[in-house]
């Protein structure tokens, strides 16, 4: 419902973009044996090398396990017969949390010198967010002001009261790019071109003013 007095909405959009100062990867190991038992047991050991390492680095807090699974490994015969179980396959995934980026490469050379067999993703993150979401939409709310500013003055009238502020749209933020490093590429050597670009956080909002006749 519209404002019982003379009103003018206007839009303002902003973007503010700030370098990713956190990066997240996952490090996966890979285990054989004959069986489940076993090669989760090889894989633990194996696990356990890696992580025992990255703790140098890492905070204790900033490694967590999002994925582990033991599958048999079937091997099916040429005539077309039922599978055949040959061994199984434990794999770990875990997480890793770096904030402190002069350490990402280090981090994945420990890893893979300690018995991990890959690095799944790279994608980088900002800490603090929310403080730039809150820049962006203040430089929108300025930008819609200074816009009913304007058109006020043209119309020769004045700013009254503001009488709503909506955000037109949640905060978009549009991550740096996640950065995929094939097997065979995870050397610290052949991390040095990577880029972590910006993140970009986009805000929309309008505001309702109340217009005044000059005196």
């Amino acid at each position: 419902m519209p404002p019982a007095v003379p009103y003018v909405r206007v839009h303002g959009d902003a973007v503010v973009s700030a370098r990713p100062d956190r990066a997240q990867l996952d490090i996966g190991v890979i285990s054989h044996g004959e069986t489940s038992q076993s090669a989760a047991n090889t894989n633990a050991k194996q696990s356990g090398a890696v992580i025992e390492q990255l703790r140098a680095i890492v905070p204790r807090a900033n490694i967590t396990t999002v994925n582990f699974s033991v599958n048999p490994n079937y091997e099916y015969p040429k005539d077309g017969g039922p599978p055949v179980t040959r061994g199984y396959t434990a794999n770990n995934t875990v997480r890793i949390t770096i904030d402190d980026m002069t350490a990402l490469g280090k981090a994945i050379d420990v890893a893979t010198r300690s018995g991990a067999s890959n690095v799944n993703r790279l994608n980088f993150l900002l800490r603090d967010e929310a403080a730039v979401r809150a820049e962006a939409l203040g430089k929108a709310a300025v930008q819609a002001q200074e816009g009913a500013q304007a058109l006020a003055a043209s119309l020769h009238l004045k700013l009254g009261r503001v009488l709503r502020v909506e955000e037109e749209q949640p905060v978009v933020v549009s991550p740096a790019r996640e950065v995929e490093l094939p097997a065979g590429k995870t050397q610290r050597a052949e991390l040095a071109p990577v880029e972590p670009g910006q993140i970009d956080i986009h805000a929309s909002v309008t505001l309702t003013f109340e217009l005044i006749q000059q005196n």
